[in-house]
């Protein structure tokens, strides 16, 4: 069985504060090549074998299905497959469309729903304009879809879309009729799978409560590159322990044109004033050179 020593081994100061760092909100700054990885898997691993955690407890959110199996074979490797059994390691869309399995009547759906590619959003984009007779030349299809998507990372809904002006009134009535192609279709974009989480958890406070019961740690890779929704999903989550654990660097957003707010990392500061601060501050591919 790994102890905090051996967990602890081979990591600097800044990296060993990091890894065990007390219950509550911390933030990590870690910038490109500070070992921020060996800092998140040691960290799920320290949380298990030395403060005691359920596996089942803890969710870590990355961005990208290659991350999120990086992260999950490291934590193998340190705790063996039955000691890594149970943790919820993902992406936030994955383990959103897991969540909505579950709790799809809640909103409106059925558990059997599609998951919408491109394609099949702008198939549905085109619909609605030859519904309403707007010239699809005139109206980008790829473009109005880009607003669309825009508006869910905002968490804005076709009601709550502000259209002030005639093109935002296109993408106001074509977002709308979208949006009820979509339920009719017993279909969600990839938008929608963060969206309809939020939904779900702001309306249903009982069902929130109970996944926050689940998740008593919460472990956020590439925190920078969240978007709005994605900040509302995890705050909710996070609301019933505080348990958050973020690592991220505000000047390495690669998503900003999915909608990443690099400004997340400054509402972590002010939303949870008495984090943990922690700057990874060693570059270790610089070093190697």
């Amino acid at each position: 069985m790994l102890t905090a020593a051996d967990l602890l081994e081979g990591l600097n100061a800044e990296q060993r504060d990091a890894v065990s760092a007390p219950p509550g909100p911390t933030l990590v700054v870690a910038g490109p090549g500070s070992g921020k990885t060996s800092v998140l898997t040691r960290r799920v691993a320290y949380l298990i074998q030395v403060m005691n955690i359920w596996p089942r407890q803890i969710m870590a959110v990355t961005f990208t299905n290659k991350a999120a199996r990086e992260m999950q074979e490291r934590i193998e490797k340190l705790l063996g497959k039955e000691g890594a059994h149970g943790l919820t390691i993902g992406t936030f869309h994955a383990i959103c469309a897991r969540i909505l399995r579950r709790e799809a009547a809640q909103i409106g759906y059925r558990s059997d729903y599609t998951i919408y590619d491109t394609d099949d959003q702008l198939s549905l984009i085109k619909q609605a304009l030859g519904e309403f007779d707007l010239d699809p030349k005139r109206n980008s299809p790829h473009s109005l879809l880009n607003r669309i998507s825009g508006a869910k990372n905002e968490l804005v809904t076709p009601e709550q879309y502000v259209a002030s002006t005639p093109p935002e009134k296109v993408v106001q009535r074509v977002y709308t009729r979208y949006q009820l192609l979509l339920r009719e279709s017993n279909a969600l974009d990839f938008d929608d799978l963060l969206m309809q989480s939020v939904v779900l958890f702001r309306a249903n406070p009982e069902t929130l409560a109970r996944y926050q019961g689940y998740y008593r740690h919460i472990l956020v890779d590439e925190f920078q590159d969240t978007n709005t929704a994605q900040y509302e999903l995890i705050k909710l989550l996070a609301a019933g322990s505080h348990n958050l654990f973020a690592v991220g660097d505000p000047d390495q957003s690669i998503y900003r044109f999915r909608g990443a707010d690099p400004r997340n990392v400054q509402r972590f500061r002010q939303d949870y004033s008495d984090a943990t601060l922690i700057r990874l501050g060693q570059n270790y591919r610089s070093h190697q050179l």
